[in-house]
């Protein structure tokens, strides 16, 4: 596989924000969102072949059971479902981060996925299938990125329809509603905070569905700029 780069820091945003974890970053992607913040990891030859073995030796290193595969988009690499595999066998809580392109198949033990939904500022929106966001279950995440006011407009209507296909596929099994947790954060430096927070109070389908507010952690505490972190 390409591997861009192996670190560790603290988790940005998303469910295990503040925590420790190694950050496997895979190189090479099928999206050009406008706000990319990795497009080194998108173009170029700024990466290294590595084996399943030798990722899983690098992680064992940092001894630090929480991992999070990322890119690019790490769920186009052949041999990406054997080091998910393995990462599980192996004890790691693994958060697969995914553009929202690639259906979330793969289920392990300690496997969950942090899915973006491309909203129209990324200039993707066309890119993105209701069918994908379906395959997520209650322990995975969807992310809204929002850079203008229309994207604001987009999570609400997308939020909606999944709530209505999760309650439609899960009432005739008798089980009950395995909507992923909701996520909504800014482009680093365009939305007003405050407007988005008010937005998502006002908006009852966001309430509804208890989608929570984030920034990115590490563009907080480090230079938004820097890598490794």
């Amino acid at each position: 596989m390409k591997v861009c780069e192996i670190f560790k820091s603290v988790e940005g945003e998303g469910l295990r924000t503040g925590l420790a974890a190694v950050f496997v970053r895979l190189h090479g992607c099928n999206l050009r969102c406008s706000y990319c913040d990795s497009m080194y990891a998108v173009e170029g030859n700024d990466y290294r072949q590595m084996s399943c073995g030798e990722i899983l030796d690098a992680v064992r290193a940092f001894g630090v059971k929480a991992v999070t595969l990322t890119g690019g988009e790490p769920l186009l690499h052949a041999g990406v479902e054997e080091l998910l595999r393995s990462l599980s066998e192996n004890g790691y809580k693994v958060n697969v981060e995914t553009n929202g392109t690639v259906p979330c198949k793969w289920r392990y033990p300690g496997l969950f996925y942090t899915m973006d939904w491309k909203c129209e500022s990324s200039g993707m929106s066309d890119k993105m299938q209701l069918e994908n966001i379906a395959t997520l279950g209650a322990d995975d995440v969807l992310k809204f990125v929002v850079g203008i006011v229309e994207d604001l407009k987009e999570t609400s209507r997308v939020v909606a329809e999944l709530s209505r296909i999760k309650s439609c596929a899960v009432a005739a099994a008798g089980f009950s509603r395995s909507m992923p947790h909701i996520f909504v954060s800014p482009v680093f430096g365009k939305l007003e905070y405050a407007k988005i927070v008010d937005w998502m109070l006002s908006e009852q389908t966001m309430v509804e569905n208890n989608a929570r507010f984030q920034v990115q952690l590490h563009k907080v505490v480090w230079d938004p700029d820097m890598r490794g972190v």
